[in-house]
């Protein structure tokens, strides 16, 4: 499941290609630009909407590797009439943020290893999905057929309700046979034999679950090892250094970046020597630049050395010039209503107008001269955190330098240090995460501090759960004896509407809504409270905490009300027809609440709106980019929605098994409207590392211990006896989720690595999109633009070196 090859995928191996981390340059030629400054216009007011459009067609989900048959079509239609403007742009560079259309973009039925240009989490959330489903169908082949085999075939505890009878009974405390109640446990209630049969099927079940989440960490490991192997992504190249010293004592000309840089050259010069291929590359290149007559310069072996700042200063300055922004915008309405035209000279020389660009102006003056300090890494070492991400040539030298001086937390944690000795201090190499998913404005967070808000966060989490659960638990009893109410009215023959009744259910219904509604925007804003250093790390908390709510408010509180509030398990209205219902209604809604995409109805309707303006619309171009991209796609939120629903219905599937195949059939769906919308309708901002999948796939295997316990809670209060077969259960899923089956599996199966291919950064680099030094806030603006200049070079002398050589 997790390690077939795509088509693509595997011809792109095949030719020896490379495939990027997000959309690719193409090495064949420099794609176009639009014309005009090379410094874009983000705050340019009126904006331009056919940058805008560039802007949203830049962020199609998808990869630009241009053949030269495509090339020829490209240069002869791109300016006829009938060319479609998705295809007119193709090729085209988005000046704000160095994105390119893609040509190809990703299909809806594409083979899950084709997103992993997105990311190893990305194709990794995929087969996520379809573990989830293949889960539901073992649980369903090993007990849950059974299981509803025997309630609608052989179990005789519920009864035909005989109107015609005249006995009067009472249908909350009588299982009354139906669709509902003949499919669910409750039939077969009363049958010892059916029943000790169905839990030694649930602890095959549970079992056979343990060996298949070896399976999957197996297959995920493979995957993720794969994908690395034949994708380069910036962070194959990089380190993260901590520890550094941020006093400028024996720094030379007060040069942060230089001078460590200038040392691990030298360390790297002096430990580790050049595998035969660098040295064949490096002669190559020696005999090209004398046959051109080119100064020959010896290649270093570390490119750049990218500083991590207190942004704080930076964000507060950017925060005045959007303040000034939105004065500017205020008055231009009232400006044109009198007639001015946008953009006119006599707009330009208004006083108040001038007054708020002048203010503007040295706004911006300090952020320039902050950006030219931060680059430049002399004179900030009221900024500088410690932290560095170190990029290297050649791949092999990251990896040296991870093997000989990373730690693991435990050795940390016991004291041990690394022997690369910097300035006196101890320096921490890590592997980094990639470039996206750095949370820069928090690196600054000193690490207690963040512990702290991680301890403080799940405090509050759990609060903030018990108080909306409270409050869900109080408002659905309230709806139940409500309900009881009217149900003995009408059987004493008063047929009048009780009004106040009617209406307290209602307002009970509508604030269960608005409570969990506010539950997930306060979850959201507790994980943003936790400051995480990577958007990985934000996401895990979010999808975890957001999982759990949802089910202890979706399952838990109908489970507790239907136990000690209203006594009402299997009869009319009851937790088993609840539930069901419940079970229903998920199949459908959230595939189709996804499909119907209220957020790009939204953001299609403000985008005409302001189309409609024209020239009068007072957005800045970022502020009109903005509003063109698609949504981004929040997969913390997809994820939370799949984890609600393996452990609704892991609590419910002893008790209703048809659970299992309405949540199956939900998965499905859910899984097919994923992969429509991330083709067509989605932007995605981040590259997600396969620590996510991971992390999840840990949350997933709380499935078992909630499976045993809640097989053992039902066979208590049918037949008030435990069997040894759901105490094992019990036993062994707990122990599943609480020891660390990771690490297990990783002494079961070994991965072997394979040898690197010795390709330098300058030929993988037109593969990144983005790097550390153009994500950084703190020197993006200026390395972006230097980024396309040598990437232009560096594509002149790949195609002069390989004509010369081939010769």
């Amino acid at each position: 499941m997790f390690g077939q090859g795509p088509q693509k995928y595997q011809q792109f191996h095949d030719e020896q290609r490379v495939q990027s981390n997000k959309q690719e340059f193409p090495q064949e030629v420099q794609a176009e630009q639009k014309e005009g400054s090379s410094d874009f216009p983000s705050d340019q007011i009126p904006a331009d909407f056919s940058l805008a459009e560039l802007h949203r067609e830049a962020w199609n989900v998808g990869t630009t590797k241009l053949s030269k048959r495509q090339l020829r079509r490209l240069r002869l239609h791109q300016n006829t009439v009938n060319v479609k403007e998705e295809d007119r742009l193709i090729g085209q560079i988005c000046q704000c943020c160095a994105r390119q259309v893609p040509n190809d973009r990703v299909d809806i039925d594409c083979n899950n290893q084709d997103y992993s240009f997105l990311g190893a989490g990305m194709p990794l959330y995929f087969e996520y999905i379809k573990a989830c489903i293949l889960m539901l169908i073992v649980m369903f082949v090993t007990s849950g057929d059974y299981n509803i085999i025997t309630n609608i075939a052989f179990g005789q505890s519920c009864q035909m309700l005989d109107k015609s009878s005249g006995v009067e009974i009472d249908e909350k405390t009588v299982c009354i046979f139906n669709w509902v109640t003949g499919l669910s446990l409750a039939n077969k209630r009363e049958d010892q034999e059916f029943i000790d049969l169905q839990q030694m099927l649930n602890l095959i079940s549970m079992l056979t679950l343990i060996f298949l989440f070896q399976y999957f960490r197996k297959e995920q490991r493979a995957f993720d090892t794969e994908i690395d192997e034949n994708t380069y992504y910036a962070s194959d190249y990089t380190i993260l250094l901590k520890n550094i010293p941020t006093n400028s004592e024996g720094l030379k000309n007060d040069d942060f970046d230089h001078d460590l840089k200038e040392y691990l050259e030298a360390y790297i010069e002096g430990t580790y020597t050049k595998p035969l291929e660098v040295q064949d590359y490096e002669e190559e290149l020696r005999q090209f630049q004398q046959r051109n007559d080119r100064p020959q310069k010896k290649l270093s072996r570390v490119v750049a050395v990218n500083l991590c700042y207190n942004i704080e200063e930076q964000t507060t300055l950017e925060q005045e010039k959007q303040s000034k922004i939105i004065q500017k915008q205020k008055l231009l309405p009232q400006l044109y209503d009198q007639g001015l035209l946008p953009g006119s000279e006599e707009i330009k020389n208004n006083e108040q107008i001038k007054e708020i660009d002048g203010q503007i102006f040295e706004i911006e003056q300090k952020l320039e001269a902050l950006e030219k300090r931060f680059v430049e890494g002399k004179d900030v070492k009221q900024y500088f955190l410690g932290q560095a991400f170190v990029t290297f040539r050649w791949e092999s030298d990251v990896q040296w330098m991870l093997i000989d001086h990373r730690l693991s937390l435990c050795s940390r944690i016991l004291g041990r240090r690394s022997n690369l000795i910097y300035r006196g201090a101890k320096l921490q190499v890590e592997q980094p995460p990639e470039p996206t998913d750095v949370f820069w404005e928090n690196l600054h967070i000193q690490t207690s501090s963040k512990i702290w808000r991680r301890i403080l966060g799940y405090i509050l989490t759990l609060i903030i759960l018990g108080v909306c659960g409270g409050l869900i638990y109080w408002l659905s009893a309230i709806q139940a004896k409500s309900a009881d109410e009217m149900a003995k009215a009408v059987k004493k023959g008063d047929l009048n509407v009780n009004y106040k009744v009617k209406v307290i259910a209602q307002l009970a219904s509508i604030s269960i809504i608005i409570i969990n509604y506010i539950l997930s925007v306060v979850i959201r804003k507790v994980s943003l409270f936790e400051r995480f250093s990577t958007q990985t790390g934000f996401n895990i908390s979010l999808a975890s905490k957001s999982s759990v709510a949802q089910f202890v408010n979706t399952a838990v509180i109908t489970f507790a009300i239907s136990t000690w509030v209203t006594q009402n398990i299997y009869g009319t209205g009851g937790l088993v027809y609840n539930q069901t219902y419940v079970f229903v209604s998920n199949a459908i809604l959230p595939a189709l609440i996804q499909f119907v995409d209220s957020s790009s109805i939204m953001k299609c309707i403000f985008q005409f709106l302001e189309v409609r303006k024209g020239k009068n619309s007072v957005k800045t171009q970022k502020q009109l980019h903005e509003l063109y991209e698609r949504p981004i796609f929040d997969i913390s939120t997809s994820y939370a929605t799949v984890l609600k629903n393996m452990y609704v219905v892991a609590f419910y599937a002893s008790v209703i098994p048809i659970g299992l195949v309405i949540t199956c059939f939900a998965l499905v769906l859910f899984y097919w409207v994923e992969k429509y919308n991330i083709a067509r309708r989605r932007t995605i901002k981040y590259n997600y590392s396969s620590v996510m999948s991971r992390e999840m796939l840990e949350q997933l295997e709380y499935v078992l211990p909630i499976y045993c316990l809640t097989n053992l809670w039902w066979e208590y209060v049918f037949l008030k006896s435990i069997s040894t077969e759901a105490i094992i259960g019990v036993c062994f899923g707990i122990a599943n989720a609480l020891l660390p089956m990771h690490e297990v599996n990783k002494l079961l199966f070994r991965m072997k690595a394979q040898p690197n291919e010795h390709l330098p950064i300058n030929e993988a680099e037109v593969n990144f999109l983005t790097d550390y030094c153009r994500e950084n806030p703190a020197t993006a603006e200026t390395e972006r633009a230097k980024y396309q200049e040598r990437v232009t070079r560096h594509q002149k002398d790949k195609i002069a070196m390989d004509q010369m050589f081939d010769q």
